[in-house]
């Protein structure tokens, strides 16, 4: 029951897995560097717990006791841990902690191979430039294809969102020499970047880190060496930063922030229509007590506030004391933290989860590999994810192990999806059920008569989860579904829920959002010009070509966006609604009702739902003539 790849993952179900008394159902991938394996893997299938390579079986019936030992078998969840990049590790319990998987592991693997064949050599060079004055919302992706266009060769970058710089990585001195003579005076969004040249070596960034990591101790001892905070306290302050105030003030500070962000995009449309005078929407223009662009509901709660996330990402690595631990790490790494702090008392782990973990550290303490070291670059073990479900359903198909096809079942809404492992699905399930029906709610209220349907667009759909969950519970109401994502396997993925769940109605066209949804531009429904589009995008919303197509595709009068960040998104409703241009053609929206709804107790974080309609009262052509 142990995969092994050293590229990309392998996703396993075996048929024998269902024999151990467990609660949890079926995937689990461990994933190691590709040169501690030498490029070979493991993979399991069949009856009998057989553990298979390439070229040999593993035999291992001490799995099924180890399982048995740790697991109760009469808890109901299931769950699978998921893979990700770079040395990830997942299993779906983990305990593997077996001798004789320990002598298969020493037949192959070379101890004394290095971890990271790219990492830097103590004392060698990164030749680096610092690129200043770039937006902060400009991506990695961006910026790769700005100095691409002025033949800057191979390099990486290095962003954050909150920065308004960024750091550009060559492979030779001669190429960031060639860079810096090839970036003067280049402007990059109407701004004129600055580059200097700042390299580091390998020691520098040890002794940088080092020093973080020493000042970052003040903050757990006191000058006699007493412990201030515990390392639990600071974690909790980190993860869950509500956690003290009571679950009403929580609300409340919520609805605070999504008014502080409504009221600052008000602002921004106003002073976009300063100088126009031939329109001026009222909705931003008229004064208002609460200064709000739309009527905002009361925030919704979430239906549970402990142990709500279904997946959740852990770290690898040593707590305070050296000792290997599996948890989150207390900080981050670019202010010297590598440590790493158990979620026992994590308020957001389900308890699953929280055994899952000890499982898996269990095994590891006795593994004869080391864990992965940030400072040092070496190690193998590095990533723990953890997927759990509420559904207490199955798919008992028996799986061979293929790469990336296996997959879990949700149920929400009445609806039943299949996951793959690096598939999106809301981490809290009950809560995302509620601002689920929330958008039907809204939905439901656009029907001009009972006789009207709704033609659905589900921009960027991903799998389709909320065209299938709003189409199944709206029935008859919902006339047809339109899905548009970019990822082909996603698609699929789409296809199949909707067979799954009974949609025969609905459509998923492959490909960029902005460019199908021109060939919808004069789209209409021939029993009712209601058409409503609907996205809920990763947290810095979509890019901007999205929303200048959904300005002009005329068949889109409706529009809901489901934000997970209203301070990054907020980019998103601007450019929705402000006024035609050459650069922002097509008639703009306005915000008609807003709703926070909670998919995060005692974090900061908050789900924003809001419903945006045509402005028909925008004088298009004379307003562009003008602009123009």
């Amino acid at each position: 029951m142990l995969v092994i790849r050293t590229l990309n993952s392998f996703i396993l179900r075996s048929k024998s897995f269902a024999k151990f008394p467990l609660p949890i159902s079926n995937l689990f991938v461990v994933k190691m560097s590709d040169t501690d394996v030498n490029k070979k893997h493991f993979m399991s299938s069949g009856e009998d717990d057989k553990l298979e390579t390439d070229t040999s079986i593993l035999a291992s019936k001490k799995i099924k006791k180890e399982f048995e030992d740790i697991v109760d078998p009469n808890e109901t969840k299931k769950h699978f841990m998921s893979s990700g990049e770079d040395d990830k590790l997942e299993t779906d319990t983990s305990i593997l902690a077996s001798k004789k998987i320990k002598k298969e592991f020493e037949d192959i693997v070379d101890p004394n191979e290095s971890k990271e064949e790219s990492s830097q050599v103590e004392g060698s060079t990164q030749w680096r430039l610092r690129i200043k004055n770039v937006p902060k919302f400009a991506s990695t992706k961006m910026i790769k294809e700005l100095l691409a266009k002025h033949s800057c060769g191979d390099v990486k970058i290095k962003k954050s969102h909150e920065w308004d710089f960024c750091y550009a990585f060559f492979k030779t001195q001669e190429q960031q020499l060639q860079a810096i003579d090839k970036l003067k005076n280049v402007n990059f969004k109407n701004r004129t970047l600055v580059v200097n040249i700042e390299n580091i070596t390998e020691q520098d960034r040890q002794s940088l880190f080092n020093q973080r990591h020493e000042q970052r101790k003040k903050n757990f001892f006191n000058p006699n060496g007493e412990i201030q905070r515990s390392p639990e306290e600071l974690l909790a302050d980190q993860i869950t930063p509500l956690h003290k105030l009571s679950y009403e003030d929580q609300l409340k500070h919520k609805e605070d922030l999504i008014k502080k962000s409504l009221s600052k995009f008000r602002n921004k449309i106003k002073e976009l229509y300063k100088d126009r005078p031939l329109y001026k929407p009222t909705w931003a223009i008229e004064k208002s007590d609460s200064n709000l662009p739309c009527i905002l509901q009361q925030t919704i709660s979430s239906p549970i506030l402990e142990g709500y996330r279904n997946k959740c990402e852990f770290t690898i690595g040593r707590n305070l004391n050296g000792e290997i631990r599996i948890g989150f790490l207390l900080g981050s790494f670019k202010d010297g933290i590598n440590t790493v702090i158990e979620p026992d008392k994590s308020l957001n782990v389900s308890e699953l989860a929280k055994k899952i973990v000890k499982a898996m550290q269990d095994y590891i303490v006795k593994s004869p590999y080391d864990v992965y070291d940030t400072k040092n670059k070496k190690g193998t073990w590095r990533m723990l994810t953890v997927r759990t479900q509420i559904s207490d359903d199955a798919d008992d198909k028996p799986f061979d192990c293929i790469s990336g096809t296996q997959f879990i079942f949700e149920k929400m809404m009445d609806c039943r999806f299949r996951i793959s492992p690096r598939a999106f699905f809301q981490t809290n399930t009950l809560a995302a059920q509620v601002l689920y029906e929330k958008c039907c709610e809204y939905i439901k209220d656009l029907f001009i008569s009972e006789k009207d349907s709704v033609t659905l667009i589900d921009m960027c759909c991903g799998t389709g989860t909320i065209g299938i969950a709003l189409s199944k519970n709206l029935g008859d109401k919902i006339d047809k579904v339109i899905g548009i994502e970019l990822c082909e396997e996603a698609v699929e993925d789409a296809k199949f829920n909707a067979t799954l769940n009974g949609i025969n109605n609905s459509e998923y066209i492959l490909g960029p959002v902005e460019k199908n949804l021109k060939t919808l531009y004069s789209y209409k429904q021939a029993k009712t010009g209601t058409v409503v589009a609907i996205v809920d995008p990763p947290r810095a919303g979509v890019h901007k070509n999205v929303i200048k197509a959904l300005r002009e595709c005329k068949a889109i009068d409706y529009f809901l966006y489901v934000s997970c960040d209203c301070n990054l998104a907020a980019q998103n409703f601007i450019d929705l609604c402000r006024p035609t241009t050459n650069n922002f053609p097509g008639t703009p929206f306005k915000p008609v009702r807003a709703v926070g709804v909670d998919l995060f107790p005692h974090a900061k974080q908050v789900e924003l739902l809001i419903e945006f309609h045509r402005d028909n009262d925008y004088p298009t052509k004379n307003v562009l003539k003008s602009d123009s």
